[in-house]
């Protein structure tokens, strides 16, 4: 299987990328594209071309801001006029930093927004993480 991995105002992004892909090998998951956005706009297009081409889509950044252009502000007015319901989405722990991931889910369409920190990132994809992408993907 595929998927997308969009940077949202993020930092160490190859450092995140290498994480994320080592996270990924270990249920057969394969990166895609992987695209950069730095404004709310520009995220919302690369969100609907990555969904466009697969069911998982990985955002990593865009969790440290606040404001208009914080992904929780961005990502909750996109969902807004969606069929997304609170009971849709799962808020991701976070043991060693102080921003929270995301699971967004759609039907059999998946978002999961995670920190642009390496070691939070491999933290944050938990057995129970693992357990709903091979639930849901059959992996």
């Amino acid at each position: 299987m595929k998927c997308d991995l969009i940077f949202y105002l993020a930092r160490k992004t190859s450092y995140c990328e290498k994480s994320l892909k080592k996270q990924l090998a270990e249920i057969s998951v394969e990166l895609n594209v992987v695209t950069a956005s730095t404004t709310p706009l520009m995220l919302g297009e690369k969100l609907i071309a990555s969904l466009s081409r697969c069911n998982l889509v990985f955002i990593i950044g865009g969790l440290g801001f606040s404001g208009k252009n914080g992904l929780t502000d961005v990502l909750s007015k996109a969902l807004s006029a969606t069929k997304v319901t609170p009971s849709d989405i799962r808020k991701l722990r976070n043991e060693t930093g102080k921003q929270y991931g995301y699971l967004i889910r759609c039907a059999k369409q998946t978002i999961v927004a995670l920190p642009d920190k390496p070691e939070e990132l491999a933290e944050m994809f938990s057995p129970a993480l693992v357990a709903y992408l091979k639930e849901t993907y059959s992996l």
